[in-house]
């Protein structure tokens, strides 16, 4: 396993891991929804995982025709840590979007009513002391998900964090690191830290799901951002780097056979 100051590899393939929570990001940069399952398709991201983003003034993005653009394009934490202080629920079904802060609701926009989505930018434009004239704008693939995905990779990917390695980090360091910070999808609990970075260029199995196992997840400045306070406290990159020589927490992978997940169900190495 990763040790501090030392890099040893964990071959014990017998180690279980367990999903401990789910969690899909319905727009870039904002707050998560916890999920007691999902239903996954080969080739596919979370169902309404980073669905929308705002984008920053002068960005292109042809709703027809998506391409990947890098995470400063948009509202995101690695630069607008305020963000992290709102709290939005988006309903699946119906496209309402609620902004809370504290338990109170702020806002409340129907996102398929471009006057509703244009009073959203608005309303976040003002929160970030972004100028008028720089005013951001809601965007969307036609398609949804099944089109584009606003990812931080190119890539349809679902993100795997380990709590272990959250937890080994913590005691490196001397204090308690939310998991929140990395935004995974699939948070999971082991018994061997960093045990996850032996899985590249594996397969795993979640009852019938079948995941491949292509990158490790290098960390920016939107991990420094406390997601309850929405203050940068810890820079997590200088500390993975200064106790791991990397910069990485979780892995990516996709989809390659489709089913349902839930907490709870075991992660298998193929």
């Amino acid at each position: 396993m990763f040790c501090r100051k030392t890099y040893c590899k964990c071959t014990d393939i017998n180690v279980m891991n367990r999903i401990e929570s789910l969690y899909r990001y319905p727009i870039k940069g904002l707050s998560g929804e916890r999920m007691e399952s999902i239903s996954l398709t080969a080739g596919e991201v979370v169902p309404g995982d980073r669905e929308y983003a705002f984008a920053r003034a002068g960005v292109t993005f042809d709703p027809d025709n998506p391409e990947y653009l890098q995470k400063t394009n948009f509202l995101a934490l690695v630069r607008d840590e305020q963000l992290a202080a709102f709290e939005t629920r988006l309903d699946a079904n119906s496209k309402t979007l609620l902004i809370l802060r504290e338990g109170e609701v702020l806002l409340e926009a129907d996102l398929e009513n471009p006057a509703d989505c244009e009073t959203a930018a608005e309303f976040f434009r003002e929160q970030l002391d972004i100028l008028p004239e720089s005013q951001p704008r809601l965007v969307r693939a036609t398609g949804g998900t099944r089109g584009h995905s606003f990812s931080d990779v190119p890539y349809k990917a679902i993100s795997l964090i380990s709590l272990s390695s959250i937890q080994e980090l913590g005691e490196n360091i001397g204090t308690e690191i939310d998991p929140i910070r990395f935004r995974g999808n699939i948070n999971f609990e082991g018994d061997a830290p960093w045990l996850e970075f032996d899985w590249i260029d594996r397969d795993l199995r979640i009852e019938e799901v079948v995941l491949h196992v292509f990158k490790r997840t290098q960390r920016c400045a939107a991990t420094t951002v406390n997601p309850k306070t929405a203050v940068r406290d810890i820079n997590v990159p200088r500390e993975l780097h200064m106790n791991y020589q990397h910069m990485d927490m979780g892995i990516y992978t996709e989809v390659l056979r489709g089913g349902e997940i839930k907490i709870g169900d075991e992660i298998e190495l193929i």
